[in-house]
């Protein structure tokens, strides 16, 4: 809790003054009169500055001419009490004797002189019987000069630097008393930052007899006031060190001005940058929940200290907490263009959006002051999902736990990801098992509603979605052992559905299997009947368990006779669908999603001889961590021939194009189509900025058209597209996206499945589908996405197929292209409408057949 030093009488006595700063800078001045004035009384020339004068009669008005022309802006400060004199107005005229401003314009420096110069201020007591001495403290503020004569042309303004966080020393003393009642300062317009804290302190007197008054104001050389907003210490009553945060225009000198009183006063001035450009700043990246935490010395009260905290993405979540022996040391957090994320507070502040914050650290005046404080700034989840240092708990039907752990300066919390539902509620006690007074802190972070819940054997958390529970240190204490346990107020606590459905993790395109050499199988060509089996989890970078189902890029090379290849769970009974069909001596990718038996698939060939080869794209888990799926409306991202996307022109040997698809997600599912090569050759789609493997996704010969479905992470929202050999352009058509978006779909994969077979009027009217025709197929509803291996045979005509959703308009995207006679497949993934897909074949007459491989459920 803050204590104060001060007596109770000096305290009462300041609690009641006027929060007048803080006032000041949030409120403006009420106006005065206006009107017409008298201008013909004799008027003295002055130059800018304080002015010093005398009232000698009763009802006298001093008249003073300005050496300011027409459009200048000014202002006028008078004292605000003290000294011996009368208190006194201001009024500024034109040569016509018209009222130029109100008084709250002359107050903070934005009284617009529009009129006839000369102008001239006119000077009367506010009591009409006063008489004595006055001072008025003229100021021009629409300087924008930056030599060094600017002060003067401002009326003696000089510059506020701009300070660091590393010390005080850019910090401005103004002294009020013996005639000085009023200061200014300037902030040239190229030497402030977009966002800039002050931090104005007033040195309480030890005469308090007189009434403390005093305004602060800042203006612009446009005349406009910056946005400011103070940053009051929470409950404290006294504002004698206040923080404010103020907005500035980039291009535009401001003027500070300070009205106070004719006695002894002082203020102290600083100001600092909280932009990504702040000076002073120990910069650190984000680190692990329960990492070591970083440490600062606290300094005096209201002595101000930054850390600068970097991440990697702007849709990172991250947890900043400030922890002392005293409870004492506030954070007041900013992202990278200075907008505040958290006012200043001593509870922890959760933040997303930026990839670098300001945190600034202070122990207000008043608060006991620590010897140092420890900064925890915990990444706590980005695109992927949760913090991969939390295990996945599973199941929680009935709650969590209990579980138990001990917590240091080394190990400052403990983590597990939930697999709670989105109507979840739960209860839970954390204890301390040491023997000692401190208990750690348990809190749950929820996906839905984006909010640390302090967990209670009382109050319900409400995660309203997939959750992460955090046992962490308190408040001033370096050790502890927790004992927790989550139970549900509602049973079940995860979603019934939850088994089985899958979120996609990406993966480097990695080659796991090729025959030619023996890579994961024997080597040899796969034989008439024969089936090799994969061994796919524990290769790669995917788990020893846990996958449902892996997606591969599956090519088959060098075949000595027409075939088809099925790619189908390991130990299950093998369906008639199929992945891949081809000719002898053809060379055909097909992408393959096929559920994960005994962390194997297997892969059959019907006839002949043929070379396989198998690349991974990802894979899907069930255990609440990973990527959902975002269908989209099947559109062209990507066409060389147009310069759609990418520069106009075929992609050349050895070259590689970049096309931006979305920030904020983790991988794109695209239908990618060669055509018009100049040679035999393949394709490569990689990651932004990342190192191509030997993964391939298309492969074709001269003057052929063949598309292939394409699942690739995303780097930079971007991703890249390599062309081995010769000439070829390519086009690329979005079906979806893999990110973190909670209202996204995980996937269920299915026993592969013959859905549709025109050539028997399996799912649709029986006979070729004709030129220009549509047809519709009822796949399942309540579905928000099928994965489908869809296949072209016995066309009339060279052609192409897209598969689009029932009852929307067809764009331009395309899934399947081939000629007369040929027999081609393509895996496609399309959002499904009413419970249906539709097929729309462009030209000739041709057979369709889809095999199921799974479903996109929300």
């Amino acid at each position: 809790m803050p204590s104060s030093p001060a007596s109770p009488g000096r305290r009462r006595t300041r609690a009641a003054v006027l929060t007048a700063l803080l006032f000041a800078l949030l409120f403006p001045l009420l106006p005065g009169t206006t009107g017409t004035a008298r201008a013909d009384e004799p008027c003295a020339p002055v130059s800018l500055g304080r002015y010093a004068g005398e009232l000698a009669t009763a009802g006298q008005a001093t008249c003073l001419e300005l050496p300011l022309p027409q459009g200048a802006r000014m202002a006028a400060l008078t004292s605000r009490g003290g000294g011996t004199g009368p208190s006194v107005s201001v009024q500024v005229v034109d040569a016509d004797g018209a009222a130029q401003c109100e008084a709250g314009d002359l107050a903070d420096g934005s009284c617009h002189l529009t009129g006839s110069a000369p102008f001239r201020v006119l000077v009367s007591a506010d009591d009409q019987e006063a008489t004595g001495p006055y001072g008025v403290h003229l100021v021009r503020t629409d300087v924008t000069d930056v030599t060094d004569g600017a002060d003067e042309a401002q009326g003696g303004c000089p510059v506020l630097p701009a300070g660091s966080f590393a010390d005080d020393a850019a910090a401005v003393r103004l002294e009020t008393g013996d005639g000085v009642f009023s200061h200014c300062l300037r902030i040239p317009a190229g030497a402030h930052s977009p966002a800039e804290l002050f931090r104005f302190r007033y040195l309480f007197p030890d005469d308090i007899d007189l009434y403390p008054d005093f305004t602060v104001r800042l203006v612009g050389t446009d005349g406009v006031t910056p946005t400011c907003q103070a940053q009051p210490t929470p409950g404290q009553q006294l504002h004698e060190d206040v923080l404010t945060l103020c907005s500035f225009d980039s291009g535009t000198a401001y003027t500070l001005l300070l009205a106070g009183q004719d006695a002894p006063r002082t203020h102290i001035v600083d100001r600092r940058d909280v932009t990504a450009g702040a000076q002073g700043c120990t910069v650190s990246a984000a680190t692990a929940i329960g990492a070591p935490a970083r440490t600062g010395t606290s300094g005096e009260n209201g002595t101000l200290r930054c850390h600068r905290i970097t991440t990697g993405e702007n849709d990172d979540w991250l947890q900043i907490n400030a922890r002392d022996s005293r409870n004492s040391t506030h954070v007041l957090v900013l992202d990278r263009q200075g907008t505040v994320k958290c006012a200043l507070r001593t509870q922890p502040c959760t933040l997303t959006g930026s990839t670098g914050y300001q945190v600034v650290t202070q122990v207000p005046l008043y608060w006991t002051v620590p010897d140092s404080y420890r900064l925890d700034a915990w990444r706590t989840a980005g695109r992927a999902g949760f913090a991969p240092e939390c295990p996945r708990a599973g199941a929680v039907t009935s709650g969590y736990g209990p579980v138990t752990g001990e917590l240091n300066e080394q190990r400052t919390a403990a983590c597990a990801v939930l697999a709670t539902s989105a109507t979840a509620r739960v209860h839970g006690t954390v204890t301390a098992t040491d023997g000692g007074s401190a208990t750690a802190n348990g809190t749950l972070f929820g996906t839905g509603n984006r909010a640390w819940c302090p967990l209670s054997a009382s109050m319900p958390c409400e995660p309203r979605g997939e959750s992460l529970f955090v046992a962490s240190l308190p408040e001033g204490a370096q050790q502890t052992a927790f004992r927790a346990s989550l139970t549900c107020a509602t049973q079940p606590c995860s979603a019934p559905d939850a088994v089985g459905k899958g979120r996609y993790k990406p993966v480097t395109p990695t080659r796991l299997m090729d025959t030619r050499v023996g890579l994961g199988v024997r080597k040899g060509k796969v034989g008439p009947g024969e089936t090799v089996t994969l061994q796919v989890t524990g290769t790669a970078g995917l788990p020893a368990s846990g996958v449902t189902a892996v997606i591969l890029n599956v090519t088959a090379t060098a075949p000595t006779a027409g075939s088809f290849v099925s790619v189908h769970p390991d130990g299950t009974a093998r369906t008639s669908a199929s992945n891949l069909n081809f000719t002898a001596g053809q060379t055909i990718p097909n992408l393959v999603v096929v559920p994960v038996v005994n962390g194997k698939v297997g892969f059959y060939n019907k006839s002949g001889y043929v070379d396989l080869l198998a690349d991974v794209a990802g894979y899907y888990v069930a255990d609440g961590t990973g990527a959902t799926y975002g269908p989209v409306t099947p559109t062209r991202l990507m066409d060389t021939r147009v310069g759609l996307g990418v520069r106009k022109g075929k992609v050349g040997p050895g070259e590689t194009v970049t096309l931006p698809v979305k920030s904020g997600v983790s991988a794109v599912v695209m239908n990618v189509t060669a055509t018009g090569a100049t040679a035999g050759s393949f394709v490569s789609v990689h990651p932004d900025g990342t190192a191509r493997t030997s993964a391939s996704n298309l492969n074709f010969t001269a003057g052929q058209t063949i598309p292939n479905l394409v699942v690739v992470p995303v780097v930079n929202g971007k991703v890249g597209f390599y062309n081995k050999s010769g000439y070829v352009d390519l086009v690329a058509d979005v079906a979806g996206y893999f990110s973190t978006d909670i209202a996204g779909a995980t996937y269920k994969p299915v026993t592969p499945t013959r859905l549709m077979d025109s050539r028997i009027g399996l799912g649709v009217r029986k006979g070729k589908v004709g030129p220009g025709e549509t047809v519709v197929l009822q796949v399942r509803s309540g579905v928000k996405a099928v994965v489908m291996n869809v296949t072209a045979t016995g066309a009339t005509a060279g052609s192409f197929v897209s598969v689009h959703p029932d009852g929307t308009a067809r764009t331009s995207a395309s899934n399947l292209n081939f000629t007369a006679g040929q027999t081609i497949p393509n895996l496609v993934v399309v959002p499904v409408v009413n419970g249906k897909v539709a097929f729309y074949n462009k030209a000739g007459y041709v057979d369709l057949l889809a095999d199921v491989a799974g479903y996109y459920t929300s």
